[in-house]
């Protein structure tokens, strides 16, 4: 009978161990429920979003966010006493290029302080962070303390549930020594937003940095091998020198040419390895 008894305990343990591990780990173990929130409340489950289905989220910032590698996208919102509303958004990515990419791109124009994650934004209505392959974004139509205090809030519980902070990309090695702000793209969408080159994709984008200051920007595309980079090279000159908003094309040596745009900036292209250098000024 004690042996019985003992058994029951034993059962009864695990099975409380297992469905508390369960709670913690489901889809939306990331987000903080009511008894996390002093003050707020849910207004139901959360939603997630796949693929195109992202666009129900978030518009045509959808694109934006599928270049730089999409996973999936959870979203629930949170209110107070007061009936006011935030939104949060939890987007994982692919890998830490996706979130930190992302969080360069949305950050460029923002004053950026490291409070909540590996770096973070605020503004008036909306509340930015990243940390390992997450992206997270906290959105109201209500401003003032009361919901910078709930965007705080919820920031620190997002935070405290993502145990590693990852690494940022191996392509950011490529940022030393260099001036300007960083920004990551892997794709026209993201690129268009430093400089538009054209609607032809000349580059056939892998991973890429961009640096701005003030009226210089350099653009690196960096490529498997030599080979490619040296490919690429040579389909932008071709392609570039025949486009009628370029004009003074000039093969500077075999790895290098340079060119005009229409507001008289001067382009330079170099293969460097198995990048592309494109300085403009």
């Amino acid at each position: 009978m004690k042996s019985l008894f003992r058994y029951m305990q034993l059962f009864l343990v695990m099975s409380l161990l297992v469905s508390a591990s369960s709670a913690q780990t489901g889809p939306d173990a990331i987000l903080p429920s009511e008894k996390d929130l002093p003050g707020w409340r849910t207004t139901g489950e959360y939603k997630m979003y796949k693929g195109e289905e992202l666009k129900n989220l978030i518009g045509n910032d959808a694109d934006l966010v599928i270049e730089y590698g999409f996973k999936n996208a959870l979203a629930r919102d949170y209110y107070n006493f007061r009936g006011k509303v935030i939104n949060v958004r939890v987007f994982t990515m692919n890998n830490t290029f996706g979130s930190y990419g992302y969080f360069l791109q949305t950050s460029r124009k923002e004053k950026v302080f490291k409070e909540f994650g590996n770096a973070s934004f605020e503004n008036n209505n909306s509340f930015h962070f990243w940390k390992q392959i997450y992206y997270v974004e906290m959105v109201s139509k209500s401003s003032g303390d009361t919901i910078s205090a709930g965007f705080r809030q919820i920031a620190g519980y997002i935070d405290s549930r993502v145990k590693s902070r990852g690494t940022p990309p191996d392509i950011m090695k490529l940022a030393d020594n260099k001036r300007g702000i960083p920004v990551l793209f892997k794709g026209p969408i993201a690129m268009d937003k430093i400089y538009y080159f054209g609607p032809v994709n000349i580059f056939n984008i892998e991973e890429g940095i961009a640096f701005e200051n003030n009226d210089f920007k350099e653009l690196i595309y960096k490529y498997q091998d030599n080979n490619e980079a040296v490919r690429r090279f040579s389909d932008a000159a071709g392609i570039l020198s025949k486009m009628q908003r370029y004009s003074d094309f000039r093969l500077v040596d075999r790895f290098s040419f340079t060119l005009k745009d229409r507001e008289g900036k001067v382009l330079t292209f170099k293969v460097d390895d198995n990048c592309l250098d494109v300085i403009i000024k």
